[in-house]
C-alpha cells in the first residue's frame, strides 16, 4: 500500500503482512526480538522513509489479517524494528568514519603522486623546450596526476555525502513509532 502523509505532523508508511512474523528475516536464527528484518521489508521501509519530509516523525503501520497466527508479538516488533535501524545506523556511522580516514590517506597519497608527476612535467618541458613529444608527455603526466586524486575526492566528497544522507534516514527510523492494525 502507498504510504500517505495524512497530516503534516506524521509521515505514515503502511505495510501489509500476512503475519507479524513476516517482518523478520526467515533465515536469521536469532531469537525474534534480535532478528534482522526481512530484506524486502527493510528496503521498502528505507525507500519510503527517504521520501519523508525532514523533521517529521515517521509512523510505521503494519496491516495484519485478524486470523493471522504469529509467534512474534507487538511488543517484540516495537522493540525490534527501531533497534534494527539503530544498529544499522551505528554500522553506517562506523563505515563513514573508516571511509573518511581512508579518503584522507588516499588524498595524501594522491597529492604525493601528483607532485611527482607535475615535477616530471616540469622536467619534460624545461629539459626539452619546443619538443612536441615532451609537451604531450608532460600533459599526460598532469592528467595522470589529476586522475590520482579522483578516487580520494569522490570518496571524501560525494560518497561521504550519500552515506551521511543514508545515516540520517536510519537515525530517523531508529525512533519511528509502530502501529499494528488488524484487518478483517
Amino acid at each position: 500500500m502507498i504510504p500517505k502523509n495524512v497530516s503534516c505532523e506524521t509521515y505514515i508508511i503502511e505495510i501489509r503482512v500476512h503475519a507479524l512474523d513476516a517482518v523478520y528475516h526467515s533465515l536469521d536464527p536469532s531469537p525474534l526480538p534480535q532478528r534482522d528484518l526481512d530484506p524486502r521489508t527493510h528496503e521498502y521501509i528505507l525507500q519510503w522513509a527517504s521520501d519523508a519530509p525532514p523533521k517529521v516523525p515517521i509512523l510505521l503501520r503494519l496491516l495484519v489479517p485478524v486470523a493471522a497466527h504469529s509467534v512474534a508479538t507487538i511488543a517484540d516488533l516495537t522493540e525490534a524494528i527501531p533497534r534494527f535501524f539503530s544498529e544499522e545506523a551505528l554500522l553506517l556511522n562506523r563505515q563513514h568514519i573508516r571511509n573518511r580516514g581512508r579518503a584522507i590517506r588516499w588524498f595524501s597519497g594522491g597529492l604525493f603522486i601528483m607532485l611527482g608527476l607535475l615535477s616530471l612535467n616540469f622536467l619534460c618541458v624545461h629539459l626539452f623546450p619546443g619538443s612536441m613529444l615532451m609537451e604531450v608527455a608532460g600533459e599526460a603526466f598532469v592528467i595522470a596526476g589529476w586522475v590520482s586524486l579522483w578516487i580520494p575526492m569522490e570518496r571524501f566528497g560525494f560518497d561521504g555525502w550519500l552515506l551521511r544522507d543514508k545515516l540520517r534516514v536510519y537515525t530517523r527510523l531508529s525512533s519511528l513509532t509502530l502501529e499494528v492494525v488488524y484487518e478483517t
